[in-house]
């Protein structure tokens, strides 16, 4: 017998609860961040603002008790603002005892100009919400990395040479 998937109605039953962690430099990312928690609230979630650069524990614990979580940053010089970094970096708890393991995860960025290299931040989220497994030490690195490091060693002492034997002609 095969239990039915969840219908709206079931679903609505138990509200998900959506964390939105931003980073808003001059106000343009919160404004994204307020419409964001208005869309899950309408859409009947439980929605927490978290501003990143104003944590405290109490909304690490709403992060943390989160079904889903919303990533939202400028984009300045191609990547997420500075202190989305520190966040992100401060992350390394939840990261080590997976935490935030099977959680949803999203982001939205803006900026400047209209490209803005917001897709690079976009990316930084992605890595930031994936949960793999921790270091195993030396001895753990899979031999499809090594092989793959060993071929970047070949190709940069290769392209080196290349560069070294222009220069050596220039100069002749």
């Amino acid at each position: 017998m095969t239990t039915p998937a969840p219908t709206a109605s079931s679903a609505a039953a138990v509200p998900p609860v959506v964390a939105v962690a931003y980073h808003s430099g001059y106000g343009h990312t919160a404004v994204l961040a307020e419409a964001v928690r208005d869309g899950a609230a309408d859409a009947g979630a439980t929605v927490h603002l978290v501003k990143v650069d104003e944590i405290a524990e109490e909304q690490w614990g709403l992060l943390d008790a989160a079904d889903a979580i919303v990533f939202g940053s400028p984009t300045y010089m191609g990547t997420a603002s500075g202190a989305f970094h520190v966040f992100a970096e401060a992350t390394s708890k939840r990261y080590v005892s997976r935490a935030w393991q099977d959680k949803l995860a999203a982001g939205f960025t803006n900026s400047g100009s209209k490209s803005g290299d917001k897709l690079h931040t976009l990316q930084f989220f992605t890595v930031l919400a994936a949960q793999t497994d921790t270091d195993r030490g030396p001895d753990g690195v899979h031999k499809a990395d090594i092989a793959t490091a060993d071929h970047l060693g070949r190709r940069v002492a290769a392209q080196a040479a290349v560069y070294a034997a222009g220069r050596a002609a220039v100069a002749a």
